[in-house]
């Protein structure tokens, strides 16, 4: 949730002080506002996701990926917006990753963050799968895997789960709700969030006076 700050509150506090005499001024104003920062706040966070994990905002993006749905309504005493953010994790493949297609031989190595050191994957390898998905993948030996229930030494490293095939399982990094909470991400997304509804308070005040006759 973010929180709104002391300079927010100013901005709203001007928006009653000003339209408390146009009707429904104040609750067309909040309305402007909230959906302008909340949509600041989808574009933000897509953005900032990026500088901080290794991946491209296309996969970010990808319907395959994630949903993000953006709300702006009217409750009982005010306005409020509301960012949800759904998905799976998301293959290991469409992060920091070499190689990006099947090469024989290749050793495997990846990195979700971009501030974190590229790790080896010993072992795994890249390959196409019927579908035509490519992703990164581990053969799985006999029981001794299957009693590991699809992790190996790897997930572990990376702090992330692979799920199985038939006989291998594939590496799957974070999901966009968890890079989205991410505090460093999270802090970027909040602060440009609090410019928004600075900057758009004015503006909604004003359109609103000027269709009153203000």
């Amino acid at each position: 949730m973010i929180h709104v700050d002391v300079d927010a509150q100013d901005s709203f506090a001007r928006i009653h002080s000003m339209l408390q005499d146009v009707p429904r001024g104040i609750e067309r104003a909040m309305y402007g506002v909230i959906s302008r920062a909340t949509t600041t706040a989808k574009t933000t966070s897509l953005q900032d996701i990026t500088t901080v994990y290794d991946i491209k905002a296309a996969d970010v993006r990808d319907r395959k990926n994630t949903t993000i749905n953006v709300v702006t309504k009217t409750v009982d005493d005010g306005v409020i917006g509301v960012i949800s953010y759904s998905g799976g994790k998301i293959p290991l493949i469409r992060f920091g990753a070499t190689p990006q297609y099947p090469k024989q031989g290749a050793t495997v190595k990846v990195r979700q963050r971009k501030d974190s050191p590229m790790t080896t994957l010993n072992n795994a390898f890249v390959a196409r799968m019927e579908s035509g998905h490519i992703g990164i993948f581990e053969r799985r030996p006999g029981e001794y895997m299957n009693k590991r229930r699809g992790r190996s030494k790897h997930s572990e490293m990376i702090g992330q789960n692979k799920r199985g095939g038939k006989n291998t399982d594939q590496f799957y990094g974070s999901s966009t709700p968890e890079m989205a909470s991410n505090a460093v991400v999270f802090e970027k997304v909040e602060a440009a969030t609090m410019e928004t509804i600075q900057k758009r308070t004015e503006a909604e005040i004003t359109r609103i006076l000027n269709g009153y006759g203000g």
